[in-house]
């Protein structure tokens, strides 16, 4: 089900409270290449049981991005899916499906009940419970009102993660579902102890050497379509060979096609190293849906940022992205 009402919210963190203090242990996790909402809302949850006295555990797909490390508690993550209990209920956070996991999903035979908590739109419901609310401006938004729900003090380790989950998730707030509840929310982690300059120094304002490099190469490849109104940037597998890093290392890039002005939708296509497709994410703004184009490409997400996989060139993949586009500039250009 997903939750349009103040009332279905509250059944639904009731009925989650049930499963998460039923006695079994809780395994959560998110998708693999990890982003700022994942981790933070994982690890958000992840301290609330811990509080309450209900065991938990953690796991990522690896690699996870560095950036992250600093974060309370990902330094306690499992990352063996055979060290975990032998039965548990599982909590997914932010997956549209149960394959957004990973590799490692296969390896989740332990599970007794699923709750999946997630705010895209297409959400495939593969949960016992399914709290999707599309309203949401992140997963760590939901996660606040969830431990809020279970009377779960927000402590400063809870706060820090959960204000990583909507500042990035909202592009430190200048997406459009950056809503007075996002905000109000992470004031309230601001009270409760996380401080905004430094996390946001850690998340955004501390690059290497080599990530400017990368970004400067990719700059140089930025294109305009459409009288200036769509733009594609691009980080090919030798730009990734020539400064070492890693497509993890790309975390915020996605963000720069789209706030050149006069564009209103962008993509970012980057070649992943040795899988051979193209990952494309997607911004946009005014009434330009992004999530319409990258379902044409079995992708998700949201309105205004989404994503998808092509198993084709870049050049092909960035031609039918492209296409697909200037399909829903029109659209938006007609309303």
């Amino acid at each position: 089900m997903t939750v349009e009402s103040k009332l279905d919210v509250a059944e639904m963190h009731g009925q989650i409270w049930e499963v998460l203090s039923d006695g079994l242990p809780v395994v959560l996790t998110s998708h693999s290449r990890l982003d700022g909402d994942a981790v933070g809302s994982v690890l958000g949850l992840w301290h609330g049981l811990r509080d309450k006295g209900i065991e938990g555990h953690h796991f990522f797909q690896p690699p996870t991005p560095a950036m992250f490390d600093f974060l309370p508690g990902m330094d306690r993550r499992c990352e063996d899916p055979a060290r975990l209990p032998e039965a548990y209920n599982l909590v997914v956070v932010d997956c549209g499906t149960f394959e957004r996991i990973g590799d490692l999903a296969g390896q989740l035979g332990g599970r007794e009940r699923t709750v999946n908590i997630d705010h895209h739109d297409g959400n495939s419901l593969f949960g016992d419970l399914n709290y999707v609310a599309r309203s949401a401006s992140s997963c760590g938004e939901m996660i606040y009102e969830l431990l809020a729900c279970g009377d779960v003090p927000l402590t400063a380790s809870i706060a820090e993660c959960l204000f990583t989950a909507i500042v990035t998730d909202t592009g430190q707030f200048s997406h459009q579902d950056t809503t007075p509840e996002a905000l109000r929310v992470c004031a309230e982690c601001v009270r409760a102890g996380a401080h905004p300059y430094e996390l946001v120094r850690r998340l955004f304002l501390s690059p290497s050497a080599a990530q400017v490099k990368l970004r400067h190469l990719a700059l140089g490849t930025l294109q305009f379509y459409r009288d200036g109104r769509l733009s594609t940037m691009e980080v090919t597998e030798e730009m990734f060979q020539r400064t070492g890093m890693k497509p993890l290392d790309t975390e915020g890039l996605a963000e720069v096609p789209v706030t050149i002005q006069g564009v209103w939708g962008s993509a970012l296509l980057k070649e992943m190293p040795g899988c051979g497709y193209i990952k494309v994410s997607l911004r946009s703004r005014e009434k330009m849906d992004v999530y319409a184009v990258a379902s044409v490409f079995g992708g998700g997400g949201h309105t205004h940022a989404a994503g998808c996989e092509i198993a084709d060139t870049l050049e092909n993949a960035r031609r039918a992205v492209v296409q697909q586009l200037e399909k829903q500039l029109d659209a938006a250009a007609a309303e």
